[in-house]
């Protein structure tokens, strides 16, 4: 049974930082990451392609490295490059092999073209901490989706990127304590 509206029933697992886990218990100052915020997941529905390249991670997990445009996933708000697929139709996919787990994914789109996915992000502590402590966390995966990684990566944005995230006067001036040049 597919849930479209499942968007805050999620399991808890270790998140990963380029191939490193991290322990939410670690940081006292990010009580407020909320579990839900670490996951994107979708119902997927449409014609055509799905659209998402998977890239095998180095210990056989799915992640996404690229969204043909044009298709049912360049469509879909909040989907971006880097994140890890762990469920496919509420199942979780943990223990699968890559090409299994892509093998299931296209046997389901060309049968039904349909298909409910799940998805880790990858979780930025620097990046998060940042944002955070300027009052400008809303726009979190925004920056992951522009790139954005570590503190250095903001001397790259351009005040046009702020304006695409849709950042308001008093947010870009927030942003200003991170990039004074922007």
């Amino acid at each position: 049974m597919f849930h479209k509206n499942k968007m805050n029933k999620s399991k808890s697992y270790p998140t990963i930082h380029e191939n490193e886990e991290f322990n939410l218990k670690k940081s006292t100052s990010f009580d407020i990451i909320k579990l839900n915020d670490l996951y994107f997941e979708e119902f997927f529905e449409g014609d055509g392609e799905l659209g998402i390249i998977f890239k095998k991670s180095n210990n056989d997990k799915p992640i996404v490295k690229r969204i043909i445009p044009n298709t049912v996933a360049s469509e879909t708000y909040g989907l971006y490059q880097s994140m890890i697929l762990i469920e496919v139709d509420d199942k979780d996919i943990t223990d699968i092999s890559f090409e299994n787990i892509m093998i299931r994914i296209k046997k389901k789109w060309l049968k039904n073209n349909r298909i409910y996915l799940k998805f880790q992000k990858v979780f930025y502590h620097e990046l998060y901490k940042i944002l955070f402590e300027n009052n400008i966390i809303k726009y979190y995966d925004k920056f992951v989706e522009l790139g954005a990684k570590t503190k250095e990566d903001f001397k790259f944005v351009e005040y046009e990127d702020l304006i695409k995230m849709n950042m308001n006067k008093n947010d870009i001036i927030s942003f200003k304590n991170i990039n004074p040049d922007i």
